[in-house]
């Protein structure tokens, strides 16, 4: 009996110093999904009771066994064996054996790598090794599960439907007094029990605050890592709701607006009928800015037309004087035109010149033009400048002598080739005249 019972207390030890020396941790323990890479680690728990180790297994749950992972074995260095090709695609894994204090196998899938929920299944860890005493022994720990939690990202906007009518509406303006429903469906998160909270913001509030009506929410639905559900609330329309804007959230923070899936509807009342009072200023500043801006364009486009008008006219005006001032060629006018002109040149009265019949035509000499005639022309012309050679100026003195001396009754003077003044000849004794 007592020799039984004696046997019974030392296999009793001998198995709890086994299950010790072997080790699993999960790093970290619970494991933010799309935050944190997954890490596993098998190591040695009592090192001073090995005097050397030969492997290191990582096992993984499958359907209904435990199947081997990845396995470190004796080598120099120590060899990596895996045996799940696909997890070796999308993790690493180190280890050793040099010396049961040191050895140890760990797995490390990058948290852009980790699949969920298929990598947070059960883990087990394996050894074979020398015991102090010569004795070969296997040691496995137990399970454990890789537990996670996993954030909710995305979530639907608002919809909103009056309510008792079957469907939604795209309206988001109401009268006072209606009832309107509105539902979010989104994730919650990895906690199947976790809800969509409702607040809102009226004008004049600086924050959002929770809602005190009750939603009513639907059944949640596994998603990958994450569950969906959706709430629905009812609201009453009030004179107070001239802007609101409601807010539906998920991934509980504590206080509204804080989640990490997030959604708004802005509801407004339309104008009151009644009276000159508007129930929605917020409709009615933005219905003034479009008239500001309609107004300032339509007033900018009439001043850049009259600009241009104002230009054309004033052009084509200085284009219609320019023309009418010009004076007409000094040879299309005629004396009265010249300025200056005070009838003949002559004081002493015309002067008559009788041609000699006997004279052909072709022999006759033209009549030259009066001096005085020319010198006012010269004038007109701005020709009077120093730069008249003297022999003109001498041509101009005889002329004025000749006439002077009253030879001009006598002919019409003419110059001759030398520029002097020539008296027409006489017409011969008993010509006819």
């Amino acid at each position: 009996m007592k020799l039984t019972f004696a046997c019974v207390v030392l296999l009793y030890f001998t198995s709890l110093a086994s299950a010790q020396d072997i080790l699993i941790q999960a790093l970290p323990q619970t494991v933010i999904y799309g935050e944190n890479d997954l890490v596993i680690v098998c190591s040695i728990s009592n090192p001073s009771l090995l005097s050397s180790v030969f492997f290191i297994q990582l096992l993984r749950n499958s359907s209904t066994t435990f199947e081997t992972v990845v396995s470190v074995t004796t080598g120099q260095p120590a060899t990596i064996q895996w045996k799940d090709s696909a997890l070796q695609r999308r993790a690493t894994a180190i280890g050793n054996l040099d010396s049961p204090s040191s050895a140890q196998l760990r797995l490390t899938i990058d948290k852009d790598s980790v699949l969920c929920p298929a990598d947070f299944k059960m883990y087990m860890c394996k050894m074979s090794g020398l015991t102090t005493a010569s004795d070969v022994v296997p040691k496995e720990t137990s399970p454990i599960t890789i537990s996670y939690t996993a954030k909710p990202n995305v979530i639907e906007m608002p919809r909103v439907r009056i309510l008792n009518e079957n469907f939604d509406t795209p309206d988001r303006q109401f009268s006072v007094g209606t009832a309107i429903q509105l539902t979010c469906r989104g994730e919650v998160g990895s906690d199947a029990s976790m809800t969509i909270r409702w607040c809102a913001q009226k004008v004049g509030e600086f924050t959002f605050t929770g809602l005190a009506q009750t939603p009513i929410y639907s059944e949640s639905s596994l998603s990958g890592c994450l569950y969906t559900r959706s709430s629905t609330i009812t609201y009453n329309l009030t004179n107070q709701d001239t802007f609101t804007q409601f807010l539906c959230e998920s991934g509980d923070t504590g206080l509204c607006g804080t989640g990490s899936a997030i959604q708004h509807v802005n509801i407004t009342l339309k104008p009151s009928t009644e009276g000159s009072g508007n129930t929605n200023p917020r409709t009615a500043d933005d219905t003034s800015d479009a008239g500001i801006i309609a107004g300032g364009v339509i007033g900018g486009l009439a001043a850049l037309i009259l600009i241009i008008l104002l230009v054309y006219f004033l052009v084509l005006r200085r284009k219609s004087d320019g023309e009418s001032s010009t004076p007409p060629p000094i040879d299309d006018r005629t004396k009265e035109d010249v300025p200056g002109y005070n009838g003949p040149a002559n004081p002493e009265g015309p002067v008559y010149s009788v041609p000699v019949k006997d004279n052909p035509p072709h022999e006759r000499q033209h009549r030259r033009k009066h001096p005085r005639d020319e010198e006012e022309r010269r004038k007109y012309r701005g020709h009077e400048n120093d730069g008249l050679d003297e022999d003109h100026t001498a041509k101009s003195e005889k002329e004025i002598d000749y006439q002077n001396h009253s030879y001009a009754n006598r002919g019409m003077n003419d110059y001759g080739d030398d520029g002097d003044v020539a008296p027409r000849e006489q017409p011969a004794f008993g010509s006819a005249v």
